[in-house]
């Protein structure tokens, strides 16, 4: 029978081949949460990425991962939702549509339509190669806040919200969700806007100067978001906005800010948007005379309710 020489050194040895295969399951097997949270999403970062802008973009991973809301994305996800609301504008709805049914990387279309007094078009209505793509989904009212609802359709990590009124090339898209895949935690868009300052009397600006809103028109976010809005938009916020069909967008910015204490993602068109045919400017809701009035209430309304957890910053950074 073998003896042990030195039960001391025999002790010892047992002792740090123990922790050796610890920190060998710590470091894998059971990787810590914070660590692992923050590697899904820096994975598909590269050092010039996180150089090339400011401090803005990186978020804090600690904060988000005991929040309750997994915004992570699979980095081998090569398709996304598109979601799309309309009231009355038919027509170009379905171009709209048979547009964005067209692109591989696109998985669904999720079309609301809220239009009360109107049955919503059948899926074979839209005349599209790629029925299979589209789902129609009747709301239960036209308030503009159930564009942000979380619905069961959504396969997707990444979530293209689009206006009715904008045909966004597909070079655009695959581009723009690039960009997102590398910042899931923010809202990723082409259109942005601004505040002045951040005092009381705020203002809201086009954004020529450094951009703090990203507009969701046309914006890439995470679908955990919308079950973010969904529970933080309270009654009387809710109310407010559906009643003036206004500053949803403004909103969203807030909470996504709240959420990941970063900035929202400005990338940089590759040509022209497009306008679906037979489509006029001035039924835009955007097209009204007080829209930059009641704006700025909205954004001096919400910098004053989200003062604790949000600070607004402008950000010149393009990708």
């Amino acid at each position: 029978m073998a003896k042990c020489e030195n039960p001391l050194l025999f002790m010892i040895s047992f002792f740090f081949a123990t922790i050796t295969v610890y920190e060998l399951l710590y470091r894998t097997i059971i990787p810590r949460k914070h660590s692992n949270y923050r590697n899904r999403f820096m994975i598909n970062l590269t050092a010039s990425d996180r150089l090339q802008c400011d401090p803005m973009f990186v978020p804090d991973f600690e904060a988000m991962s005991k929040s309750g809301y997994d915004i992570s994305v699979d980095n081998s996800s090569v398709n996304f939702t598109v979601l799309m609301m309309t009231y009355n504008r038919l027509t170009s709805f379905r171009h709209a549509v048979a547009h964005y049914a067209r692109m591989p990387s696109v998985d669904r279309i999720v079309c609301l339509w809220a239009n009360q007094k109107v049955p919503p078009p059948t899926v074979q209505s839209f005349g599209t190669a790629c029925p299979e793509k589209i789902v129609v989904k009747a709301l239960p009212s036209a308030n503009i806040t159930l564009r942000f609802s979380p619905f069961r359709e959504i396969r997707t990590d990444g979530v293209f919200n689009v206006d009715d009124d904008k045909l966004i090339s597909q070079r655009n898209l695959e581009h723009a969700f690039q960009v997102w895949k590398k910042h899931p935690w923010g809202l990723v868009g082409s259109e942005r806007r601004a505040h002045s300052d951040n005092s009381p009397r705020m203002t809201y600006l086009h954004g020529n100067n450094g951009y703090s809103i990203i507009l969701t028109s046309a914006a890439f976010l995470h679908r955990e978001y919308l079950r973010l809005f969904e529970d933080k938009c309270v009654s009387k916020i809710r109310e407010d906005i559906d009643r003036n069909k206004n500053c949803e967008d403004i909103f969203m910015n807030f909470l996504v800010k709240e959420h990941c204490k970063c900035s929202g993602v400005l990338y940089k068109a590759l040509g022209h948007i497009a306008t679906p045919r037979n489509l006029s400017k001035e039924t835009a809701l955007y097209s009204r005379p007080n829209h930059y009035t009641y704006r700025t209430k909205c954004l001096q309304s919400y910098s004053t309710l989200f003062a604790n957890s949000v600070t607004l910053a402008k950000s010149k950074c393009v990708y």
